[in-house]
């Protein structure tokens, strides 16, 4: 018996085909938590095969969305943090902290992924 969700109507080259773009994001995330420019390059992936995948993958290209904007005004407003004299530490320190975010994020979402289950709650910030 397979683990694997198919839905009906689609193909399972198809379904592995999207299953491989959303692995592929979850690792440009990981990556994107060293060199930023790959975070980017996933959300693009992300917005371009969310409307076509499957729903139980459409929900994690909206996590990878989400986590993706989240981490962007959060690093935004930590590097504002950081440009003052006296909020600077709270800035690096809210900088760890959602590099750390995005890791554990990434990471949940790639074995939710990997065990073929869609995610609960796509639109929620935590994992």
């Amino acid at each position: 018996m397979s683990d694997t969700i198919i839905e009906p109507g689609s193909t399972q080259a198809t379904d592995r085909d999207d299953k491989l773009f959303a692995a592929l994001n979850y690792g440009l995330f990981l990556i994107g938590n060293i060199i930023g420019i790959t975070s980017i390059l996933a959300v693009i992936i992300a917005y371009a095969r969310r409307e076509r995948a499957p729903h139980w993958l459409q929900s994690h290209y909206t996590f990878q969305i989400k986590s993706f904007w989240a981490a962007l005004i959060g690093i935004l407003v930590c590097t504002f943090m950081i440009m003052t004299i006296i909020l600077s530490p709270f800035g690096a320190i809210g900088l760890g902290l959602i590099w750390l975010w995005m890791l554990v994020r990434s990471v949940v979402g790639l074995i939710r992924l990997l065990d073929g289950r869609g995610h609960p709650d796509a639109d929620a910030m935590w994992v």
